[in-house]
């Protein structure tokens, strides 16, 4: 199975182009994938980020100057057209793809290294999302919204790679992120929970945050630099977020993740439930403790 022949790129304001690949880091300091010399830019502004076979969104990380797309602040991740206009501070940049033809110079190469390689692995699942998004977006002010979401992406994917997880991909005003399985992988999970719980009681801005645990179907494709997860455990996560939504709860687990977390006693039942598309009701567990205000 071939990806289509992508080649995707940043074109600078002198022509320059920046190639991208994988996770993109835009900003002041020299560990950015893609530095930027202006004052004006923050030392970590903003990441563009490879997700699925094809796509790249950008997130700002509650950088001061904002970043804008054609125009317009962004206040969550946004996922980039052909044409695009990024502008950070004073520097201006344009998102570029082309689909290449097989008969295209660079065709062979490309499609030599867009073959997917799949593979299955058991995997952590979390999905995570800012409650009432747009009702906070209505009730803040415009200068002050977008850099407290973007701080909330910075803050939240430091915790995941911190914890040894893995950003598969953001979702607008949430994420979705892994853990591959393994002796001890729910030692780095139980920590990334404990460390986003402390996040709860503290964020300006409320979210939530549920995990599952189950197999899934890990495809990589090598100009993308980032794996796709795939699989009915996949989508059964996202499904779990409505219902922890239902219940009240900022913090849900399925049963399965409760069990492979070891935390039999230190969580509580908090309601069985169907799952839309899945055959049965299903326990799902909150950690113990008050919740998070």
């Amino acid at each position: 199975m071939n990806a289509p022949l992508l080649q995707t790129w940043l074109r600078l304001s002198d022509g320059r182009q920046h190639a991208l690949k994988g996770t993109c880091g835009i900003g002041r300091h020299p560990t950015n994938t893609l530095q930027l010399s202006s004052s004006e830019v923050s030392r970590r502004h903003a990441i563009i980020q490879a997700q699925g076979e094809a796509e790249f969104w950008i997130v700002d990380l509650g950088s001061a100057n904002g970043t804008y797309i054609n125009g317009r602040r962004l206040s969550q991740a946004v996922r980039l057209r052909n044409g695009d206009v990024i502008r950070i501070a004073d520097v201006e940049l344009e998102f570029a793809t082309e689909i290449l033809s097989a008969m295209h110079p660079s065709g062979k190469a490309v499609m030599a290294s867009t073959m997917i390689r799949m593979e299955q692995a058991e995997c952590w699942l979390m999905v995570a999302d800012i409650e009432g998004s747009t009702k906070l977006a209505q009730n803040t002010a415009p200068e002050k919204y977008p850099r407290l979401t973007g701080t909330w992406f910075k803050e939240c994917r430091q915790i995941i790679d911190d914890c040894g997880g893995h950003m598969s991909k953001y979702l607008g005003d949430g994420f979705f992120c892994y853990w591959t399985g393994g002796e001890g992988s729910h030692i780095r999970v139980r920590q990334a929970i404990a460390n986003l719980r402390a996040a709860q009681a503290t964020s300006s801005l409320p979210f939530r945050v549920v995990l599952h645990h189950g197999s899934a179907v890990l495809g990589s494709v090598p100009t993308m630099s980032e794996l796709n997860l795939h699989g009915p455990e996949v989508n059964f996560v996202f499904r779990i977020e409505k219902i922890a939504a239902n219940l009240g709860q900022r913090m849900l687990f399925s049963e399965k993740a409760m069990h492979q977390l070891q935390a039999e006693n230190e969580v509580v039942l908090a309601g069985e439930s169907p799952v839309d598309g899945y055959t049965g009701n299903f326990k799902f567990y909150a950690p113990l403790g008050p919740k998070a205000a």
